[in-house]
């Protein structure tokens, strides 16, 4: 080992050559395999070449030289004006490197290990590769995750996305699936859930090249309200477990002769919901007519946006001897004064039985926060 170690010292650019030529014939034997090294490998193998590489010169230089102090002198010369060099332009490598650097993960996806890479200049993309360890992974794409847009890293910032649209490739790089995630926070912005369909990609559903542009008869009406010539839509997307259904609300400005998609995303809802917009702007969604006290459920959705955006609505109440309190009737103005019915059902107040007690409570912020009003 120490003789063979000698021999490299003495041979740097030789063995440099070496090098190279084995890592090419290396990348060539596992390209063919469909694998390649992970890109922290591939960073280490040019690093180990370009300074070999550099080195080696220097070293022929100096034992074929009569004057070696000129050589040295010269070979820290160049050293320093590599350096400098390196120095000017650091800005504008770094600007590259910011813009084209793809960063890597391993991760678990549908309990299967991948590398996934992540592109995330101005909408974030996912491609997940076969995992073959801290070394290796594969050439083929086999995941496409597209988390929307936006400039982050999903995985060092896994609230941000709102859900994520995965599509499987088979080994030929044809698609032969596709898989929704929708996400659900809490109101710190935290994912306390998720909820998962399919998404159908039979080619004679996509013929229309708007992929904004529905067909009224395209998803079931859940409920529909008119203001002169708009007409606003709760459609249902899609079923999924537990008794829940997906929808979005779709919008007409022209008598219901063509409708758009306005949600960003999908809400779940129970399949009992019921919906309720009282103008253009603001918009209601009862999941299953119970407001949770503790908050872990969304009880009542609210828009103000035409459906664009929800949001969960919060019901400053308190009750320790109740978990929940019933919405009775859909939100209502009254004298202007935007106002909900609801119900507790409780101990009565001589404490030998029980009773269903009125709550009326109103909002000031367009339905976003609810006050008990004084009895």
């Amino acid at each position: 080992m120490k003789k063979m170690f000698n021999e490299i010292k003495k041979n740097i650019f030789i063995c440099d050559l070496l090098f190279i030529g084995f890592n090419i014939l290396i990348n060539f034997i596992l390209y063919l395999m469909n694998i390649r090294f992970r890109l922290w490998v591939i960073i280490l193998i040019l690093l180990i070449s370009i300074i070999g590489f550099i080195v080696g010169i220097f070293q022929q230089i100096y034992l074929y030289s009569n004057n070696k102090k000129r050589v040295v002198f010269f070979s820290l010369l160049g050293t320093i004006a590599i350096i400098v060099l390196i120095s000017i332009f650091m800005p504008i490598i770094s600007f590259v490197t910011i813009f084209s650097y793809r960063p890597e993960h391993t991760t678990t996806l549908d309990n299967k290990k991948y590398v996934a890479v992540v592109s995330s200049f101005l909408h974030v993309d996912v491609d997940y590769y076969d995992y073959y360890g801290f070394l290796l992974m594969g050439t083929k794409v086999r995941v496409h995750g597209d988390f929307g847009k936006g400039g982050y890293d999903p995985f060092d910032k896994p609230n941000i996305p709102d859900g994520v649209e995965y599509t499987y490739y088979d080994n030929n790089g044809k698609i032969k699936s596709k898989r929704a995630e929708i996400f659900f926070k809490d109101e710190n912005g935290n994912i306390i859930d998720k909820n998962n369909y399919d998404i159908n990609i039979d080619d004679s559903s996509n013929f229309n090249e708007n992929d904004n542009y529905l067909l009224p008869e395209n998803e079931e009406v859940l409920y529909e309200k008119k203001f002169d010539e708009t007409i606003l839509r709760f459609g249902k997307v899609d079923n999924v477990l537990g008794q829940n259904m997906l929808v979005n609300v779709l919008r007409s400005k022209d008598n219901g002769k063509n409708f758009y998609v306005v949600s960003d995303d999908v809400i779940q809802v129970s399949n009992d919901a019921k919906f309720v917009f009282l103008n253009e702007n603001l918009g209601f969604a009862i999941n299953t007519g119970k407001i949770y006290l503790d908050n872990s459920k969304t009880g009542l959705y609210v828009t103000n946006d035409s459906g664009k955006t929800f949001k969960s609505a919060v019901f400053n109440y308190k009750n320790d001897n109740v978990s929940y309190i019933s919405i009775e009737e859909n939100p209502y103005y009254e004298k202007n004064s935007l106002k909900i019915k609801c119900s507790v059902y409780q101990i009565n107040s001589n404490k030998d039985g029980y009773e269903n007690k009125e709550l009326i409570f109103s909002s000031n912020d367009n339905g976003l926060n609810w006050n008990l009003e004084s009895d």
